[in-house]
């Protein structure tokens, strides 16, 4: 049993990564860096485990244009431009008013934001991947152990 809820563990995290991809429109390779999937033995049970803050605009690769700061698959923001302050830390920043400052941060997705405000989605994610591979991977991995 152990074998095959570790098998159902990873299965179960490469669907919830590919499902919330798909939905906040980053690639799966960023989501997949967020999400953690853990298998318990004792009360068989997986948890799929998605952390993550508000994902900086400048992360996602802005570019300054004339006009503003263009984000792929994110748009254009009008009148943003691109920052660099102290320790590194780049961001997309807009002015809040038409006075110089104050100025504000532009953020773009939050996938453990949308698992959270719309559990349905994985929710089914989960089930359909328990109706159809759980059983047939108990049976793949008792008939690994029986003898030949």
């Amino acid at each position: 049993m152990a074998r095959a809820m570790s098998r159902m563990r990873d299965m179960a995290r490469t669907r919830v990564v590919k499902r919330s991809a798909e939905r906040v429109k980053l690639s799966p390779k960023q989501v997949r860096e967020i999400t953690t999937a853990r298998f318990n033995a004792g009360s068989n049970t997986i948890e799929v485990i998605e952390k993550s803050g508000w994902i900086s605009l400048y992360k996602l690769g802005a570019t300054q244009t004339k006009s503003g700061v263009r984000v792929r698959l994110r748009g254009s923001y009008k009148s943003a431009f691109i920052a660099k302050m102290g320790s590194g830390h780049s961001g997309v920043m807009k002015r809040v008013g038409s006075a110089r400052l104050p100025i504000r941060e532009l953020y773009g997705p939050n996938p453990a934001h949308d698992v959270t405000n719309n559990p349905d989605v994985y929710l089914t994610v989960l089930a359909e991947l328990i109706e159809d591979h759980l059983a047939p991977r108990v049976l793949h991995e008792i008939d690994r152990l029986l003898p030949r």
